[in-house]
């Protein structure tokens, strides 16, 4: 039974947060900027050949029998004809880049992710023969897995059914891969029929195997009210293949709910802002306590939390969520804790400082602040943490600011209170948001005004 969008969002949000997730990205991911679906690419080659598709189509056997007429080297021309444009920018991909996935499988022999991901200025990895198996980076970079080959090597490519046949002789680290990734992650699937032949046997021979206990992935389809088969293969994906299905009216719905689950997940990450130079028992013995309320409210109500080390304070947040993550039994503590250092050297270390700000606040959807050194005589009266809320307005993040005597936090406070209209999910707490109330309540408050942002 197909998932309500509700469902999906929740589901996929909680795999996303626990960083068990990876993107398949089929032909019809890259139609919003006019790459051909799989129907649309091998329309003419059809047409030669006197035939005509519908959705029972073997493509692998239709582009073996054109090879068969043509030659194998016409095939390839005629596939890079279609295929190899220089559009890339694409509203879909740049969402789902943002999503955060590290593992990317494709069939699509185009190069709209890669060319997305270098526009962003961000890291991949391209594999599309066994060999580059071995050049792979876990957790540094993207890796983009590319099944069927690249259009840059079109001799390698994935196209006829002879092709498909020695998949396992010339793929079989790349099958072992896919299948290994397929049981200890969650796929989603976008712009992908589910009529490829290759990843449906993977998918099958896993819960033909592990039965109950494979893994359930994700996918968002268009709908087909005019197809009388339609209800039955859905049913038949979440049955025999372990995918649950959310469905959408029209494709456009598709990137609204992938900028929901953004949303959701960047709710769901806490950035915090502060630091402070003095060694007063007063300022360190509050920074203790604080660090410490917060961060297991946070935790405990499955927020993530995200911090820069600032002097002092950042160590007592990362001591502080350590502590209580070790005392739950919880291990993978890089999950619920964050840390991101923002350091520059040279010239440009103000420049890479700031980026790295933005960078890191961007993927957040809450900002507090407290403390933060201010001083209006000396040269350079401003601190990381000024520089933090400009940009968390800038973002329109949830800021909320605790006040502390003499600090950058009781500045903020002020700007926020007299323009409180500006703010209201503060307005029924702004004046318990100060360092005279106990750090326990301030918590609370924190965690109830977290909580109403989800709501909403």
């Amino acid at each position: 039974m197909p998932l309500n969008k509700e469902q999906f969002l929740n589901q996929f949000t909680r795999q996303a947060l626990d960083e068990r997730i990876s993107l398949f990205v089929g032909a019809g991911a890259s139609a919003d900027i006019g790459y051909p679906s799989w129907y649309n690419l091998f329309k003419p080659l059809a047409k030669e050949l006197g035939m005509t598709l519908d959705e029972s189509t073997n493509y692998y056997r239709l582009a073996q029998y054109y090879s068969n007429k043509f030659g194998r080297a016409e095939l390839r021309k005629r596939i890079n004809d279609i295929i190899n444009k220089n559009e890339f920018h694409s509203p879909l991909i740049n969402e789902l880049i943002d999503i955060g996935f590290t593992n990317i499988w494709t069939t699509n022999y185009d190069n709209v992710l890669e060319n997305n991901y270098r526009s962003r200025n961000i890291l991949f990895n391209k594999v599309f023969r066994d060999a580059d198996l071995s050049n792979i980076e876990l957790n540094k970079r993207i890796n983009i897995y590319k099944m069927n080959g690249d259009i840059t090597n079109l001799d390698g490519i994935v196209a006829t059914q002879k092709d498909y046949e020695e998949y396992s002789d010339n793929h079989r680290m790349m099958l072992m891969f896919f299948k290994r990734e397929l049981i200890s992650s969650t796929f989603l699937f976008i712009g992908y029929s589910f009529s490829d032949y290759l990843v449906m046997d993977c998918l099958s021979e896993i819960t033909r195997y592990l039965g109950d206990a494979a893994s359930y992935h994700y996918t968002i389809m268009k709908e087909n009210k005019n197809d009388p088969y339609f209800n039955h293969f859905i049913n038949d994906l979440e049955s025999r293949y372990h995918i649950r299905v959310l469905l959408v009216s029209e494709y456009t719905e598709i990137f609204k709910v992938l900028s929901e689950l953004n949303k959701r997940i960047r709710n769901k990450r806490v950035f915090i802002s502060g630091a402070f130079r003095s060694f007063d028992l007063g300022i360190d013995e509050y920074s203790h306590s604080l660090a410490r309320s917060i961060t297991s409210h946070l935790l405990a109500n499955d927020y993530r939390i995200v911090n820069g080390i600032g002097r002092h304070f950042g160590t007592h947040i990362i001591g502080y969520a350590n502590e209580y993550l070790a005392k739950k039994g919880i291990k993978d503590k890089e999950k619920y804790i964050i840390v991101r250092p923002f350091v520059g050297l040279g010239e440009k270390s103000l420049e890479d400082k700031k980026r790295m700000r933005e960078e890191i606040i961007g993927e957040c959807g809450s900002v507090i602040f407290v403390f933060g050194d201010y001083n209006a005589n000396s040269p350079n009266p401003n601190s990381g943490v000024k520089e933090e809320f400009e940009i968390s307005l800038k973002n329109h993040k949830t800021i909320i600011p605790i006040a502390y005597p003499g600090m950058r936090s009781e500045i903020i406070w002020n700007q926020m209170k007299s323009n409180i209209t500006q703010y209201p999910h503060l307005e029924k707490s702004i004046d318990l948001l100060t360092s005279k109330c106990d750090t326990e309540v301030l918590a609370k408050i924190i965690i109830h005004i977290l909580d109403s942002i989800q709501d909403e």
